[in-house]
């Protein structure tokens, strides 16, 4: 913008005096009406506009409202001054068009489309960038990134508990990689505009990507299954333990260890117990807010191995007890045999080890599987621990 430095002393005295100014530039941007709004807004001209004279390359003419611009060159278009509802229109239509391919996968039951997890926030991201550097690109610097990518977070936040109902739960283990998207496509827009790609309003048609994606492409989804494994020290004989993991009974709220998957929302344990019924053995599990399953015990070796699937009924797990996705033996998530084994170190001490196996069922298994082994391991922890201080609190007053 140098040229129009030079030529800033005289278009300002042209247009105190005649109501008009010719200038010459390299090239019509974006970045050159800024600058010249920029000047005239500094010398006190409000009302003006902009016109391409005729048969004259990169030559316009600044009008001021009120002066009879026809009559001194001969001009090929005006440049009216937009308002910033007309510069910010684009972007709403844009944003308004994404969301509305949410709410068509979040009504066909596939909101957790890796389209949407993944694809909608990077572009997200990558829009709100564009717009915030129409006029100039930004250096490439992480700074300004953190300026505006966290109010478009926190507006995606709103959306998903507002319009969406999402749960706690979901929305706590999605906001990593919600982030995540949001910072890469804002961080790879800059990129673009900077080095490879002149920007322009087309860009915003890309809104448009989410659904022919998420209608054209097949579901990506592969099953994998995982095992996570947890162990504790018990200072106790392994008969005993090995009658403690059967006969839980009532959990009181001061034997559950603070973690933070209770406060992401999953119910805690309240009871559990081993009975026989029909002739065989069968645990009883009950969790916060009425949930409730069955266990149906595959081995039980005392005191070395106790080892069972998973029974769960249509009503195990009332509504609201956990997010509308965490359907266990859902489409996304199973749980499939646990056992526990026993090994004794010696007399009065024994080596308590959990394991789990479960089924993951997503188009992104690799990021599932981080929050599913956080959340199991966490769980096991919880409980091994409410046997540990039971047996060893007994061992001390016996």
């Amino acid at each position: 913008m140098h040229q129009l430095q030079e030529q800033k002393t005289t278009i300002i005295q042209e247009l105190k005096q005649h109501g008009y100014a010719r200038i010459q530039v390299e090239e019509w941007t974006e970045q050159t009406r800024a600058s010249l709004d920029e000047i005239l807004t500094q010398a006190g001209f409000k009302q003006y506009q902009f016109h391409k004279i005729k048969h004259q390359p990169q030559a316009y003419l600044i009008v001021l409202n009120g002066v009879r611009a026809d009559l001194l060159y001969p001009l090929e278009q005006a440049y009216p001054p937009r308002s910033s509802l007309v510069m910010i229109l684009p972007l709403i239509v844009a944003v308004g068009l994404i969301a509305a391919t949410v709410l068509l996968t979040s009504y066909a039951r596939d909101l957790m489309s890796f389209v949407i997890v993944l694809v909608v926030p990077a572009l997200l991201g990558a829009l709100c960038e564009y717009f915030m550097i129409r006029k100039q690109p930004n250096p490439i610097f992480l700074s300004k990134l953190f300026s505006v990518q966290p109010l478009v977070f926190v507006l995606v936040i709103v959306f998903c508990v507002i319009v969406l109902r999402e749960g706690i739960i979901c929305l706590i283990m999605l906001l990593p990689i919600l982030l995540t998207g949001l910072l890469l496509g804002a961080g790879l827009m800059r990129l673009i505009c900077r080095y490879l790609w002149k920007p322009g309003t087309r860009i915003y048609s890309f809104a448009l990507l989410p659904l022919i994606l998420w209608l054209l492409l097949p579901d990506f989804s592969r099953t994998e299954y995982g095992q996570t494994r947890r162990s504790v020290v018990i200072h106790a004989p392994a008969q005993q333990v090995f009658q403690a993991i059967n006969q839980i009974g009532k959990i009181h709220p001061e034997e559950v260890k603070d973690s933070f998957i209770f406060t992401m929302g999953f119910p805690k344990p309240v009871f559990g117990m081993t009975e026989q019924q029909d002739g065989q053995l069968v645990r009883t599990i009950e969790w916060e807010r009425g949930v409730r399953f069955k266990e149906k015990v595959t081995a039980s070796h005392a005191p070395y191995l106790l080892s069972w699937h998973y029974q769960f009924a249509p009503d195990s797990f009332p509504k609201g007890s956990l997010d509308d996705h965490l359907v266990m033996g859902g489409r996304y998530f199973d749980l499939l045999k646990t056992d526990y084994q026993l090994e004794q170190i010696d007399a009065h001490t024994t080596k308590l080890i959990l394991s789990i196996d479960y089924r993951l069922s997503t188009e992104y298994n690799w990021y599932s599987r981080l929050w599913a082994n956080y959340v199991l391991n966490e769980f096991s922890d919880v409980v091994m621990q409410i046997h540990k201080q039971r047996l060893e609190k007994h061992a001390r007053t016996s």
